[in-house]
């Protein structure tokens, strides 16, 4: 029976497994598909500064340029921040306490991105705008900073169960050697919970790269690069932004409507480049190479089982 079940169990792991990877690459050939038509004509002209779709202009540079300003913004203030403050929950804060910063943690994670919006609206925009003299404060570091406080309770919780999982004889046992407390977290705490954090960056990044309607309402929506390109307190534009802003207006099956399916298949191809390369890092840090990667997770949790850790 023991033996059924060890079959039924690993077919379904492995059903799962193809789903998942299925579903991943029709939804990849399914974009491709629809922005066939902005590949076939227009080109590299689509990695170009212009947009302007009655003169069949569709350059998607500025677009781009957005999206990672925004994200290295984002998560330049959020990461240090949701560390430490995880750090603080985790080794520092009483467990009573932990609990209830938690719960309100997890309730901001919760709330809807357009009421995050409406906030950068109606604070952060004007104050960016009087702190910097501005005719404006919708700008490209205004989303940064309201996509920070957005994925900032993502990166807090996550990282601090990655900490509060470690058990605590390997605590004990650095307190036994003498340490501070701030040299049990950096060279014992943080590099064994290290893939765990690398994980919850990788998931605020995904929310960063995907977040739409806040980014959309702060960000200014101008199709163009700043003058000089380091200048973030222009406006701009995302690839989602741009994407919420105008999709409807595009005809489907029109070149425009691909050069904006063009945009979101970008977006998701920039995802999952990171998210691959992240892994194949983490693996490469244990010492697999080459196919060994492809099991790295599973050989990764039977070291973790041994040496007494939570996955």
């Amino acid at each position: 029976m023991s033996t059924l079940n060890n079959k039924i169990g690993k077919g379904y792991i492995i059903a799962s497994t193809a789903i998942s990877a299925t579903t991943a690459l029709l939804i990849v050939i399914v974009l491709l598909l629809n922005s066939w038509d902005a590949i076939s004509d227009i080109g590299w002209q689509l990695f170009s500064l212009k947009w302007h779709p009655p003169a069949r202009q569709f350059g998607i540079l500025p677009m781009l340029f957005g999206t990672m300003s925004v994200t290295l913004i984002a998560l330049f203030l959020a990461v240090p921040l949701g560390i430490a403050t995880a750090i603080f929950t985790s080794e520092i804060l009483p467990g009573k306490y932990r609990f209830i910063l938690k719960s309100l943690l997890e309730l901001l994670a919760g709330i809807p991105s357009i009421i995050y919006g409406l906030i950068g609206i109606a604070f952060f925009s004007i104050w960016i705008q009087k702190l910097y003299g501005l005719q404006s404060g919708r700008t490209i570091f205004t989303a940064g900073i309201l996509l920070a406080i957005m994925i900032l309770p993502t990166i807090i919780t996550l990282v601090d169960d990655a900490l509060h999982h470690v058990p605590k004889k390997y605590r004990e046992a650095a307190k036994g050697l003498g340490l501070y407390k701030y040299e049990v977290v950096k060279n014992m705490l943080l590099p064994i919970a290290k893939p765990d954090i690398l994980g919850a960056v990788l998931l605020a990044l995904g929310r960063a790269l995907g977040e739409t309607m806040a980014v959309m309402l702060v960000i200014g929506s101008i199709d163009k690069i700043p003058k000089p390109f380091f200048n973030w307190l222009s406006p701009g534009q995302t690839i989602t932004s741009k994407l919420g802003r105008e999709i409807a207006e595009s005809s489907f099956g029109s070149v425009h409507f691909s050069a904006m399916i063009f945009m979101g298949l970008i977006l998701l191809l920039i995802v999952l480049s990171l998210t691959i390369a992240a892994q194949l890092r983490a693996c490469w840090e244990f010492g697999f190479r080459g196919k060994k990667c492809l099991f790295f997770d599973e050989t990764r949790r039977k070291i973790r089982s041994i040496v007494g850790l939570r996955d």
